[in-house]
């Protein structure tokens, strides 16, 4: 059984919903209505560049832009994300196996615990890797190699689940292969070892015998 190492948001939980809002109700606040059209394709690669390129776009300054931003998802603070479909089966298969799930993320720690309590995952997180380390964001790999080295894992015994480019890039990095999980907007322009329609198709990757 391979050893998972999760990405979060929009992987294991389903918080882009939550993100596009508030990234729209700052940008209203601003004085400028944004269909969610727009903003979904830029959020997926990452919410750094979606404020870097609608503030160039609308003439905005960054700075304003991300402290909107703030106060909208504060604004937005009580409304937990619900874990995406299948993550519980899987993890929870990983889990029974013997074999370990390391949430790799650039969210803060506080946060990510938080939000994985609220989707009550966190019981089946061995570990989490985030920024509040002190590592570099994806794609550099430092993350997961951190995770590795923290259990003592081989890339081969290892397999990244996320849902964006930078993720796929941050694992084959580190030497580990990597599955893609597709959600509306995401970018296919990388190559990846799996590509899931849904976490469901992961038990099927789990109980097939990769080569190291």
């Amino acid at each position: 059984m391979l050893n998972l190492l999760w990405d979060l948001d929009g992987t294991l939980l389903d918080t882009y919903p939550a993100i596009d809002g508030a990234l729209q109700g700052a940008l209203a606040s601003l004085g400028h209505a944004v269909g969610l059209a727009e903003i979904i394709p830029l959020t997926r690669v990452t919410l750094g560049h979606a404020i870097q390129m609608l503030a160039a776009r609308l003439c905005v300054q960054e700075d304003a832009l991300w402290q909107a931003h703030g106060q909208a998802e504060a604004r937005r603070s009580g409304q937990s994300a619900p874990s995406m479909p299948y993550a519980r089966v899987v993890m929870a298969k990983v889990r029974a196996c013997g074999a370990l799930n390391l949430v790799v993320t650039h969210r803060d720690r506080e946060g990510a615990i938080s939000r994985l309590q609220a989707a009550e995952l966190w019981p089946l997180v061995d570990d989490l890797i985030s920024v509040s380390d002190g590592y570099a964001r994806k794609p550099d790999p430092a993350m997961f190699l951190a995770a590795m080295d923290r259990h003592a894992l081989k890339p081969a015994g290892c397999l990244a689940v996320g849902d964006r480019e930078l993720d796929i890039r941050a694992a084959h990095a580190a030497g580990i292969r990597a599955a893609l999980l597709v959600t509306p907007g995401a970018n296919l322009a990388v190559e990846v070892e799996f590509v899931l329609p849904d976490l469901k198709a992961l038990l099927g990757v789990l109980n097939t015998d990769l080569p190291a």
